[in-house]
């Protein structure tokens, strides 16, 4: 036999060993899934009611998040939302439809009332506790919250100063301004000053607190210290008016005007009395027909992806709305602004759950509110009237 010869069949005897190894070595490991040779990605149809810059930012995370999740494939659709429940609905009886909906607030309520929705599969502990409870009917989350928003009282630092109180802000020069005197504006005062809306099961909205509280917002504006007005922020931002209430969502369209203004939380002119109503949320829900079981493991990193800091940051820098999970608020980006004080709002918000019997009485008192201070009808008979149509409306089954 020659060297050459001999060589050869060492070399071959090697790669065989070799060969042997690695084929062994890979029946050992199971197929990993979303891997080559391995189970196919499971994957996941989100149906969202989200525009413009915040649609195009929700696509640029789910690309992020595919890539460190390759065992799932999230496809996107928008859907309008005024024909969303309606579109869901139609979806799911024929056994069609997403496995995530990603939509508002009052939305994910008619979807919830349609039977549309399954317990969220991930469970959300981070979010802050008024956010989840308005997602929670009869005890069980059919939500995950993910961006809110929560009023705070702005004032220009070029011609007011912070004040003490009630009564020292409306005794300022130049007055407040708002754009709608509704409860989602100011339930932290109507709350602090002892507003109700029911009591035991009956509704209240002719209650003597209730009563006070409008005659109160009567007495400002008819003094000219508090403003109606649809361009409020305009208003504030051209200097025309000294302080604004209006969402912490705004505060960053006044930093981009550069609008020299400081901002507190309403409660701080109640000496921290009053809990913000929440009414603006956007939420992740999961379908009653598309969530099933097979699927759950990839709902549910699809969802903890959707809500990390890092994720529900990015929202908010394309959109308007605020992080409603706790843990944003420990980012060194969200120490600065109003952001620490939206914090304290958020902490301190209305726990109302999504099927509290306040969210049918709360548009009864908003209207009654509208009447009274467009003149049409006194703050008394505006609560009595309401006050009939709410007993209506919880009596109705």
């Amino acid at each position: 036999m020659t060297l050459r010869s001999s060589r050869h069949k060492v070399a071959l005897y090697c790669f065989c060993i070799l060969a042997l190894v690695l084929w062994t070595g890979g029946c050992a490991r199971a197929p990993q899934m979303g891997q080559p040779g391995g189970p196919a990605p499971a994957v996941i149809d989100v149906w969202h009611s989200l525009q413009g810059a915040e649609a195009n930012a929700l696509q640029s995370q789910v690309q992020t998040m595919m890539k460190d999740n390759p065992e799932v494939i999230i496809k996107l659709k928008y859907v309008p939302e005024q024909n969303f429940a309606a579109l869901a609905y139609q979806a799911e009886a024929g056994g069609e439809g997403p496995e995530i909906f990603i939509t508002s607030r009052d939305v994910i309520r008619r979807l919830y009332e349609q039977g549309a929705l399954a317990k969220t599969a991930y469970t959300d502990q981070g979010s802050f506790p008024a956010a989840l409870a308005n997602f929670r009917w009869n005890g069980t989350e059919y939500a995950l919250p993910w961006l809110t928003d929560v009023p705070l009282l702005y004032y220009r630092t070029d011609m007011a100063s912070v004040p003490l109180n009630l009564a020292d802000l409306f005794s300022a020069k130049g007055g407040v301004s708002l754009v709608t005197p509704n409860m989602a504006t100011l339930s932290a005062w109507w709350d602090g000053q002892g507003g109700q809306l029911e009591n035991s099961g009956t509704p209240v909205l002719n209650d003597p607190n209730n009563l006070a509280f409008l005659q109160q917002l009567l007495t400002w504006q008819t003094a000219k210290v508090l403003r109606i007005d649809p361009n409020a922020l305009t208003s504030f931002a051209k200097g025309q008016t000294p302080y604004l209430i209006a969402g912490a969502s705004q505060a960053k369209l006044l930093t981009q005007q550069k609008v020299p203004y400081g901002s507190i939380p309403l409660s701080d002119l109640l000496s921290g009395q009053g809990n913000p109503l929440l009414s603006t949320a956007l939420g992740i829900a999961d379908s009653a027909v598309k969530s099933n079981n097979a699927l759950r493991p990839a709902i549910q990193i699809v969802e903890k992806a959707l809500l990390t800091p890092e994720v529900e940051g990015a929202m908010f820098q394309a959109g308007f709305l605020l992080p409603a999970n706790m843990s944003y608020y420990q980012l060194p980006e969200a120490q600065q602004g109003v952001l620490p004080q939206v914090k304290s709002a958020l902490s301190e918000a209305w726990a109302l759950e999504g099927n509290a019997p306040e969210w049918k009485l709360i548009p009864l008192q908003d209207a009654a509110w509208s009447n009274a201070l467009s003149g049409n009808i006194a703050p008394q008979d505006a609560l009595t009237s309401a006050q009939v149509q709410a007993v209506k409306v919880l009596s109705a089954k």
